[in-house]
């Protein structure tokens, strides 16, 4: 079983990996991360489906797992990470009342926190953490119907997202900016998965019809600087099952990619500038099904990195390059 925290929220975990808060805890110091460094899922070293949660060092040092429980029924998913690499949040389950959950994790004190604020009996899925560590997106399931939430650590409150929500259908995969100021994420309101981008200071979605087609737009990841989007999808024109895509919001145009294969690209994450691409693909070369790859934009190369793969599933990357 894993020790849990009800009583804290996440700010305590957040004054701990990051400079100008305050807490009544005694600080540890942060965690020594590399310059560049990932985090991603794994059922590697156990089985299949038995998923964890690992940290990469892009820079060549290999993944290390995060083992935050012994029970076999535990599955860790969708990690998210803060820039100094000391904050992970990510979906566990099972947790309350069997449900689906959002934990934090300090690799610095090694505290793992259950957040009163953030968790209750229904499913609470696919959180992202902003790079500043300050506020996490995450789904709630509400009446059959998925719900985008931004909760703002310090504060302790759920920050409204006026006209975020459609009329109908449910939103998931929701991603951040460095500040948490746009959210892209994925919704079927219009009758099958498309893409959207929310700007939460103007409280409205953007007009980006580049984003939506018959296709299915899924898996969207923010640069840090706010500025590209990337996405993968299926629609028409493309070389495989599915591609990666970025949209440039400055231009409101796509960018061209050579990263994509007649094999399934998908789960890309955009480095702080988009000039990296951190995705997941079945292509030929990779040491099993799905394995983890980065493109660089700048050489156009496409490498698959050291010690970061394995025969078994890798996926669900976000990648911390500034």
């Amino acid at each position: 079983m894993r020790t849990v925290h009800r009583s804290l929220n996440l700010l305590i975990v957040l004054c701990v990996a990051q400079t100008g808060c305050s807490s009544k805890s005694t600080p540890t110091e942060p965690v020594a991360a590399p310059t560049h460094f990932a985090v991603f899922t794994s059922d590697r070293n156990g089985a299949t489906g038995a998923y964890r949660n690992f940290f990469t060092d892009l820079d060549g040092a290999g993944a290390t797992q995060f083992v935050l429980g012994t029970a076999a029924g535990i599955v860790d998913r969708h990690p998210s990470i803060t820039a100094d690499g000391n904050l992970l949040v990510f979906q566990s389950s099972p947790g309350r009342n069997g449900s689906q959950d959002v934990f934090g994790f300090n690799r610095g004190s090694g505290g793992i926190v259950d957040d009163d604020n953030v968790n209750t009996s229904a499913n609470e899925t696919d959180p992202y953490v902003s790079l500043n560590g300050r506020p996490v997106a995450f789904v709630r399931d509400t009446l059959g119907l998925r719900r985008i939430r931004l909760y703002d650590t310090q504060t302790q409150t759920l920050i409204p997202l006026t006209n975020l929500p459609g009329t109908s259908g449910s939103d998931w995969q929701p991603a951040l900016d460095e500040l948490g100021a746009r959210i892209a994420f994925v919704s079927d309101r219009n009758g099958n998965a498309d893409v959207f981008v929310y700007d939460v200071s103007a409280q409205s979605l953007m007009p980006l019809p580049l984003l939506v087609s018959p296709g299915d737009d899924i898996e969207p990841s923010v640069s840090g600087d706010g500025r590209f989007v990337g996405f993968a999808s299926d629609r028409t024109g493309g070389l495989g099952s599915y591609d990666l895509y970025l949209l440039d919001l400055n231009s409101n145009l796509l960018v061209t990619l050579t990263a994509n294969t007649a094999s399934s690209d998908r789960d890309p994450s955009v480095s702080y500038d988009g000039t990296r691409i951190h995705f997941v693909s079945d292509r030929a070369g990779g040491s099993g099904g799905r394995d983890l790859w980065l493109y660089n934009r700048t050489d156009v190369s496409v490498v698959r990195v050291t010690n970061q793969n394995s025969p078994a599933t890798d996926f669900d990357p976000v990648i911390v390059w500034k």
